[in-house]
């Protein structure tokens, strides 16, 4: 009996193990997803004011030419 216990507890432990590693695993890609997607934002932040800027060089160029 005891010595089936034992073997029933070393199974748990190794299940729990298996889902401790799976957990991190998310954990990792998880955080690895933030990552990503905040770079995407920032660089999505940065071409808007990238688009704003040369809108705005347009506009002045144009603004130029017209009293020229």
């Amino acid at each position: 009996m005891i010595t089936m216990l034992e073997a029933t507890c070393m199974e748990l432990d190794e299940k729990k193990l298996q889902y401790e590693r799976i957990m991190h695993a998310l954990k990792i890609e998880e955080a690895v997803a933030e990552v990503a997607s905040a770079g995407v934002d920032e660089s999505m932040g940065d071409d808007a004011v990238s688009e704003e800027e040369e809108a705005d060089s347009k506009a002045g160029e144009e603004d130029s030419d017209s009293s020229e």
